[in-house]
């Protein structure tokens, strides 16, 4: 079911209908514009959208970083199990040769 979110990001009212709790939604609201606060004091002639689009941009780097690094644990994962199943099996046909 979709929840209606009435929230304020940088001072700009928004309604969002979405399957998150307006409380999170809320919070998410408020942490962006934290940063945007934050971006325009260090920046006081930059526009709301020309930090929202740094903000973008920033999330993208990062979301992009962590998909590589979310890959790599994942292969990293993959070796790993084999390495358990391999060693598994050897400690199987060790056990069968002792038992011989």
């Amino acid at each position: 079911m979709k929840n209606k979110c009435n929230i304020q990001v940088g001072g700009i009212g928004l309604t969002l209908y979405t399957e998150y709790d307006e409380a999170y939604v809320g919070a998410l609201a408020e942490d962006v514009s934290t940063q945007l606060e934050t971006l325009l004091k260090n920046a006081p002639r930059s526009s709301k959208l020309d930090a929202a689009l740094l903000m973008l941009l920033d999330l993208t780097d990062a979301n992009k970083k962590l998909e590589a690094e979310n890959g790599k644990l994942k292969r990293e994962l993959e070796s790993v199990k084999l390495d358990l199943e391999i060693a598994t099996i050897e400690k199987e046909k060790l056990a069968g040769k002792a038992a011989n």
